[in-house]
């Protein structure tokens, strides 16, 4: 399930512009604290790694200025939520609801609305945006340095889904014998973008991508994000009709 929250400020929201960290935490503060604490410090294991389950995109809203590491929105902002585990989901959307006050950094703000969208995926093939970029990498034998991918690279497309299947089988405790394939459908160098998160410089690339299996896993690639570091505010996407020419 995706959730669509649309906040808002008596003023202007002033945001560090690496605000990932800030609205991870914002998520994490408004679930249930069990929930809570068990995604932060536990989450779900496979193979001696551990998934969150859940992602968000970037804040979407009017930019009003940047002023050096500080970036201004208008007093409306919305940002997608998402999980492909509905305690999740529900958790999150529950104490959104009942909290009258809610604050992002030193921004006091108000719900306007919290919408439940369920993905319908009507076919076995679907394009899709990035309403956060992708980030993936590996690490080099003997190193302990990230070497991050870019969408030229057909590793790219390999780590995304071997990445996807890991989080079908934790889903559906089984391992999927679809058709999966991820490929590029527009991609440019503008697209790459880097994000600061806590001290670490994080590559990564928005762009269209089409990718084809079975409608459980695009349902869970839109709900549980493409690529690592989803729940760090990277790789959730959307479905959509048509390519943006610009």
């Amino acid at each position: 399930m995706i959730l669509r929250i649309i906040l808002s400020a008596e003023d202007n929201i002033r945001l560090p512009k690496s605000y990932n960290h800030y609205l991870q935490a914002f998520f994490y503060k408004n679930m249930d604290p069990i929930l809570s604490n068990f995604l932060h410090n536990i989450g779900f294991v496979y193979n001696k790694r551990r998934f969150k389950l859940f992602t968000f995109s970037k804040i979407i809203g009017k930019i009003i200025k940047k002023e050096g590491d500080f970036i201004v929105f208008d007093n409306n902002i919305t940002v997608y939520f998402a999980s492909p585990l509905i305690d999740i989901v529900s958790s999150s959307a529950k104490n959104l609801i009942k909290n009258d006050e809610l604050f992002l950094v030193n921004n006091k703000l108000y719900l306007n609305s919290v919408d439940v969208i369920k993905p319908e995926i009507n076919q076995e093939d679907i394009i899709v945006r990035c309403l956060s970029p992708i980030t993936v990498y590996t690490t080099p034998l003997g190193q302990k340095r990230f070497q991050y991918l870019n969408p030229w690279d057909e590793k790219f497309y390999q780590i995304i889904k071997d990445n996807l299947l890991k989080k079908y089988e934790i889903i559906y405790n089984t391992s999927y014998r679809g058709e999966l394939q991820v490929e590029p459908v527009k991609i440019c160098q503008k697209y790459k973008k880097k994000v600061v998160y806590r001290k670490t410089l994080i590559e990564a690339w928005e762009g269209y991508y089409r990718i084809k299996g079975s409608k459980e896993i695009l349902k869970l690639a839109l709900e549980a994000g493409l690529g690592a570091k989803n729940p760090q505010g990277f790789g959730m996407v959307e479905v959509v009709k048509n390519v943006e020419s610009s």
